[in-house]
């Protein structure tokens, strides 16, 4: 199979086709008997240029796609959104209050300064960091706020964090009797999320109102995922009234953002269904109320097996993760 760039995309030879084409090369130069078994100094020889051929064919597959959304990942993917003034959105790290003890006065050191290293605690599976720096002016316990080392959602667990990651002279217990008042983290947006959400920005200019509800929707801050079903019979479908749209959203934002939005995008004469409601004050002082639901998460465990029905095919793993989890998330909002 040659190397060429054509209509398809880019095409190129795989090992056993590079190692085929090196051994017709030395037959030809030192004739047929030759000894190109794989055991064979030749043989070796030939193993050892074809696999390195087929890694630099495979870098150069790997910038070739890192040029479409649908397949880039990492920095390549968000500078390409980027073009269309998309950011990803950035994870957050978990804070829970802790108190500490101490039986003089003395300063704890946080992230706030970088003169020396922060203050640090753990429980059984965790660092947390000191936000702030606290001067004690004595013997005394006071509730400060930490931070997870690690970015995402962690939670916290009540007198679990009592271990000190960076002990002081002073410091005689730390503890957190209570979790009132942790903010749990979030994860960062994923490669597959930042896709989706991509694709269904382009429906924000949609002249329908399921479409450009549901575009604009996903573009609010806290928003995860948004779908709006719609309903453009004369009859009520699954609940959903005549002429309607039910917007649902996954994740939170303000509720007077959510109905300004779905009041923005709706057409003359939809109406909207749902279980939460704003009023949306219009310029001649009349209220419109606007509907909708949030969905409830559900955890869902699925296990794929993939067999290969020709010998010795071998598969992209990371790709068939990324499709698998693109369809599930972009049809069935899993």
């Amino acid at each position: 199979m040659p190397n060429i760039i054509d209509a398809t995309g880019l095409t190129v030879a795989t090992t056993d086709e590079i190692a085929t084409d090196l051994k017709a090369a030395l037959r030809a130069a030192y004739g047929s008997d030759i000894n190109l078994e794989s055991e064979s100094p030749d043989g070796q020889m030939v193993g050892i240029y074809s696999q390195a051929d087929s890694d630099l064919l495979d870098l150069l597959v790997d910038i070739y796609n890192m040029f479409d959304v649908d397949t880039a990942y990492g920095i390549s993917l968000q500078r390409l959104v980027s073009i269309n003034g998309m950011t990803i959105r950035p994870g957050s790290f978990t804070t829970t209050p802790v108190n500490v003890t101490t039986d003089r006065a003395m300063t704890l050191p946080g992230l706030d300064q970088t003169i020396v290293s922060p203050y640090q605690v753990q429980d059984a599976n965790t660092l947390w960091t000191l936000i702030s720096s606290f001067d004690f002016v004595g013997a005394g316990t006071q509730t400060l706020i930490f931070q997870a080392a690690e970015l995402g959602p962690i939670t916290p667990l009540p007198n679990t964090i009592t271990i000190q990651a960076t002990p002081l002279v002073g410091v005689i217990s730390v503890n957190n009797p209570t979790v009132v008042g942790a903010v749990i983290g979030t994860t960062e947006e994923t490669d597959v999320e930042l896709r989706i959400r991509h694709a269904k920005s382009f429906q924000l200019a949609a002249t329908g109102p399921a479409d450009s509800v549901e575009g604009q929707l996903g573009e609010l801050d806290g928003i995860t995922d948004a779908l709006v079903v719609s309903n453009n019979t004369g009859s009520t479908v699954d609940g959903i009234p005549a002429h309607s749209v039910w917007p649902i959203i996954v994740g939170t934002a303000e509720d007077a953002d959510i109905a300004q939005v779905i009041y923005t995008k709706l057409n003359p004469g939809c109406g909207v269904f749902g279980t939460q409601t704003y009023d949306v004050i219009r310029p001649n002082g009349q209220a419109a109320t606007m509907k909708w639901d949030v969905g409830i998460e559900q955890r869902l465990y699925a296990k794929f097996g993939i067999v290969s029905s020709v010998p010795g095919l071998t598969f992209d793993n990371t790709l068939i993760k990324q499709q698998l989890a693109a369809y599930l998330l972009n049809y069935w909002k899993l």
